[in-house]
């Protein structure tokens, strides 16, 4: 078992082990401190990275659920320290997937692994785990989330800050996205600047990771280690050893259940697994399924291994399933809902409405299914074309009158300004959420990224540009931003920030709210943004007392001075 401070304990025996690994699986990536120093009076500049996804309050743009915070306990997530954090609402506090993943895997390895969930709430848990191990552990950081070195540096400043000998390894999807091109320089020069022991660079890096972790503890030599950068001295020169490049198949099938034994005190009601990994379609906006290799799923009767050990954790009432494509093969999808029937947690999952019919969404109900992600990305059936999603309008709506009956709450994405986008498509988005009663809507300019079939076909949309900044034929990203902004304005259903989306109907479940009450709350935290868009930006606005006292109303302990006003 695990003691409360994330160390190995053997039950038999009762002698301790010091972890092998502190894994860091995410941290609060948006610079909020940032966003601080931005003169209000200038909003109009940047208000495209403001809006509609924070709040201004007390002199700085908050994140909605800071918002939230403040209005019940009077502190920011700012403002705290790392032990009142754990108790305060951050997306980055509901569990991640990557570390109880990885310490899963590595269970059945003997490796034991310390897992830090959220490093700006659990920073000290690891400073106190590390200083008390006599054999100091490698220290890794997922890089799931990051879209730049800025977020690795602050988080290995403070670690070696704090503990200049320590091993450092880096991994995860921008690691591998530095890489997909076989240039290191750029990942070479940020291991020489700040220090980094090893940076494992593969697309499935588990394997990988064990193989370093299994040298490391036993002294060997690691040119055996595939898909590793390593930092290498002689004679007081630095040098970095690439080892064999080599593609992993995802970890599905060998998946160990060893859920029950893993010390994961960050662990609420919730957590997060996947049965399959990668996404048999190729929509033209997305890179994914050429970067995962195909399509794997997991058996069914595996599944439920995986599901029997979980389930064996106490406390455990929700499961999010991280699947691409939960519900194709659609035979399959209706084996996994008849076998969630037999146990009582709830659930939610990305969802192709379109795959889905009476039966298959009366079992999803019968089977706990709580909320459902639905790429719609367009209503307008010439963009669908464009966007090679094999649907039509007609389809979505099929869908999700179906999952209205069975009273399945849904948070339905679109992408605005994709390649052929116009005013009249954008209209059509609209008018498709406002008619098939959609409770949680979120929105997403297109991202252009190369390695995408829409890149293959840039020359007949006069695509030009790259990532956030692109034009084309009949819209260009600025346009973009501001047709979402319109919508922003016009749609009375709930808008949620894209960024966070599923996962925060999902983590505010998870801390005790109902569908209803994060409706009502987004929906007044939206109000307040439309408010200050049009440039109320003070801290007496009566919209910020009307939450404040739903919130103590339902009693989540509303700040009083807040509740005053």
């Amino acid at each position: 078992m695990m003691t409360g401070k994330g160390v190995f304990v053997e039950k038999e025996s009762r002698v301790r082990n010091d972890p092998d690994l502190i894994f860091i699986s995410q941290s609060e990536i948006v610079n909020y401190d940032g966003y601080a120093k931005l003169p209000v009076e200038r909003v109009e500049l940047y208000k495209n990275l403001i809006y509609p996804r924070m709040v201004y309050l007390k002199g700085a743009f908050r994140s909605h659920c800071d918002v939230i915070n403040y209005l019940r306990t009077g502190m920011f997530w700012s403002d705290s320290v790392p032990q009142s954090r754990r108790e305060m609402l951050s997306i980055w506090n509901l569990p991640g997937f990557a570390g109880p993943h990885i310490a899963n895997y590595l269970k059945a390895y003997d490796l034991n692994t310390c897992v830090i969930n959220n490093f700006d709430a659990q920073g000290d848990l690891l400073d106190e785990i590390y200083r008390k191990c006599d054999s100091k552990p490698v220290v890794a950081i997922s890089t799931t989330f990051h879209l730049n070195y800025s977020e690795i540096t602050r988080i290995v400043k403070q670690l070696r800050a704090k503990h200049p000998g320590i091993l450092i390894v880096l991994g995860g999807a921008f690691i591998n996205g530095e890489m997909a091109a076989d240039d290191p320089k750029a990942l070479i020069k940020v291991m020489t600047k700040l220090g980094i022991d090893y940076a494992v660079y593969s697309f499935n890096s588990e394997a990988d990771l064990k193989d370093l972790l299994i040298a490391h503890k036993n002294k060997r030599p690691l040119d055996t280690v595939r898909n590793l950068i390593y930092r290498e001295s002689s004679d007081g020169a630095i040098a970095f050893k690439i080892t064999e490049k080599c593609w992993n198949a995802p970890l599905i099938s060998e998946v160990p259940d060893h859920w029950e034994r893993l010390d994961l005190p960050f662990v609420n009601n919730t957590i997060q697994i996947r049965t399959s990994s990668g996404c048999p379609f190729s929509c033209a906006f997305c890179s994914y399924p050429k970067t995962a290799g195909g399509h794997f799923a997991m058996p069914v009767a595996m599944a439920e291994q995986q599901l029997q050990s979980i389930l064996r954790r106490p406390n455990i009432k929700n499961i999010i399933f991280l699947d691409d494509t939960f519900n194709v093969p659609q035979e399959r999808f209706k084996q996994l809902c008849q076998m969630f029937r037999k146990y009582t947690f709830e659930w939610f999952s990305f969802l192709r409405v379109q795959y889905i019919n009476e039966e298959i969404v009366k079992l999803m109900k019968d089977s706990g299914c709580r909320a459902v992600y639905l790429g719609v990305e367009s209503a307008n059936d010439q963009i669908l074309r464009n966007m090679n999603k094999r649907v039509t309008r007609a389809d979505f709506e099929r869908g999700i009158a179906l999952l209205n009956k069975y009273d399945i709450t849904m948070m339905v994405a679109f992408v605005i300004g994709f390649p052929g986008e116009t005013r009249q498509t954008i209209s059509d988005n609209k008018d498709f959420i406002e008619k098939n009663g959609i409770q949680f809507y979120t929105l997403k300019e297109f991202f252009y990224i190369e390695n995408t079939p829409i890149h293959r076909d840039r020359e007949q949309f006069g695509l030009t540009g790259m990532g956030n900044n692109w034009q084309h034929n009949t819209m260009s990203s600025a346009q973009a931003s501001e047709y979402k902004m319109h919508m922003f304005r016009e749609i009375k259903s709930v808008f949620v920030d894209p960024d966070t989306s599923l996962w925060y109907l999902a983590y505010l479940y998870d801390q005790g709210f109902t569908m209803s009450e994060i409706a009502d709350v987004q929906r007044d935290i939206n109000k307040i943004m439309l408010s200050q868009m049009d440039g109320g930006f003070s801290d007496d606005d009566p919209l910020f007392g009307q939450l404040a006292r739903k919130l103590h109303q339902r009693g989540r302990h509303a700040n009083k001075l807040a509740v005053i006003k």
